[in-house]
């Protein structure tokens, strides 16, 4: 997998965040605002540390390239209940979204890369998790492929909160 680094969110990236959110290839999949407002707004309790998501930038080559963020299934009951009633893991986990918002560094395994470290390091330091999970729309074929290329195993299809995808799992 190509080298990526991952730093976390910190106030000087929201600009560049609100350019990721702008970009077709990722409007497309993420809903976001790309008022600059409402994302320092949403993104300024992570960065700050008064939100259990974490928030880190996705570098390669010392660029940002993209956004990745983890958070603990149990801090948000609604997603939690969408995900258990699958029945396809139970609690503890952790859950991770994940966007490679420079449309130049797409195509290049960095999204694989970062999620499996992301992964691998949220594993290492929760010792009592048991899995990671992420939910791609079953149409986002880039995304649940890039999952499977960073060790990712689908256990669900099907709805999750009235949309239609798959969850997969990387388990310890």
């Amino acid at each position: 997998m190509p080298a990526v680094t991952l730093r976390p969110l910190a106030e000087s990236d929201l600009n560049t965040v609100v350019s990721w959110f702008a970009e077709p290839h990722v409007t497309r999949w993420w809903e976001a605002s790309t008022e600059p407002a409402a994302v320092r707004r949403r993104y300024a309790d992570r960065i700050a540390g008064r939100e259990p998501t974490e928030a880190f930038v996705i570098e390669a080559a010392g660029r940002p390239v993209g956004l990745i963020q983890r958070y603990l299934i149990s801090d948000h009951p609604d997603w939690a209940d969408a995900l258990l009633a699958t029945g396809a893991f139970s609690i503890p986990a952790a859950g991770i979204d994940y966007l490679i918002g420079d449309p130049t560094a797409t195509g290049q395994g960095l999204a694989s890369a970062a999620i499996r470290r992301l992964a691998l390091r949220t594993l290492d330091r929760d010792a009592h998790l048991e899995a990671v999970v992420a939910a791609p729309f079953t149409d986002n074929i880039a995304s649940w492929r890039t999952l499977e290329r960073a060790g990712f195993t689908r256990t669900f299809t099907g709805p999750i909160a009235g949309v239609d995808s798959h969850l997969y799992l990387l388990r310890r």
